[in-house]
């Protein structure tokens, strides 16, 4: 199963890591998780990429991070969470079909 951890602090989202396999199908045919990755790899290139923003991330093999800096701006923060809160909106669309596959949580950080 893969769980998409949504951080949250003081009422915003600021990060997420997505972890695990979804194994809804073979390695290279499970689009369960091809889904999720596309989502959250995608969220992560708008944080690092177009908005150009100070994070913490990591994509290794089975997990995908990413953790707003401490220097981000008000600002900064709210156009971060809009890409975030896309993402989870995504991730829970896939979530509520494959109850099995994936679950989404939030965590105050």
């Amino acid at each position: 199963m893969t769980t998409a951890t949504i951080f949250r602090s003081k009422g915003h989202t600021v990060g997420f890591e997505v972890s695990g396999h979804a194994l809804a199908g073979e390695e290279g045919n499970d689009i369960v998780c091809s889904a999720i990755s596309a989502l959250s790899q995608t969220a992560l290139m708008g944080i690092v990429e177009l908005l150009r923003l100070e994070c913490a991330y990591e994509v290794a093999y089975g997990n995908i991070y990413c953790m707003l800096g401490s220097g981000v701006t008000g600002q900064e923060e709210e156009k971060a969470e809009i890409i975030f809160d896309t993402m989870a909106l995504g991730l829970r669309s896939i979530a509520e079909n494959y109850k099995e596959n994936l679950k989404v949580i939030e965590k105050e950080v």
